[in-house]
């Protein structure tokens, strides 16, 4: 065996022993030999990116405290419902003014309820005649039609008011919808001054 080859082996007997050393210890034990060759394994915190993030990553920092995208603060976040839901209770409000004032609305209104109203008087006949009568009555007696033809007309009513409802009265509340979107805060302030002096004159 050569000089060279001895102490090429003592280093990397050095070398291994140093694995399981303290640091400091390890470093002396490396150093102390010739310059070591080829590649050291270093640890992952000292790694770096070799090139720069592209377009398409999204690289975030901390949001700064007095930037405008800063997250809201609990009570911030709380103001600005409680903002929300004024002008949400205001608007609602301006909407069943504008609804009422809107002309012919308010027949529509008699019409159905008028036709909600009798389909549920006779639902109600027509479970006082099923709870008096009995479930199975006889269709050829008297309380058995009575049952069944209030039961039916019960349905028609209600079925009624229903399409009486999207069809004549729907337009009214579109209309008033568009209306109270197009209004500024002075025209509402007006609608509801109007509406407080007519309230008053009544």
């Amino acid at each position: 065996m050569s000089l060279k080859d001895t102490i090429e082996g003592a280093r990397r007997e050095a070398e291994g022993n140093a694995v399981g050393r303290p640091k400091k210890e390890a470093e002396a034990v490396t150093s102390a030999g010739e310059e070591r060759k080829g590649f050291s394994r270093s640890s992952a915190a000292k790694a770096r990116p070799v090139r720069e993030a592209g377009a398409s990553v999204r690289v975030e920092s901390k949001a700064k405290a007095s930037g405008p995208g800063r997250a809201e603060t609990k009570e911030e976040k709380k103001e600005r419902k409680r903002r929300e839901r004024e002008e949400e209770d205001i608007r609602n409000r301006a909407y069943d003014l504008v609804l009422r004032e809107l002309p012919g609305y308010k027949k529509t209104e008699k019409v159905f309820w008028a036709f909600l109203g009798v389909g549920m008087a006779l639902a109600v006949v027509s479970l006082v005649c099923a709870y008096v009568f009995g479930q199975n009555t006889d269709l050829g007696t008297w309380q058995g039609i009575l049952s069944v033809a209030s039961l039916v007309l019960a349905y028609a009513a209600i079925i009624g008011s229903f399409i009486y409802d999207m069809v004549k009265r729907r337009p009214f509340r579109k209309a008033a919808e568009a209306r109270v979107r197009g209004l500024s805060d002075k025209k509402l302030l007006e609608l509801f001054q109007r509406a407080s002096a007519e309230a008053s004159a009544k």
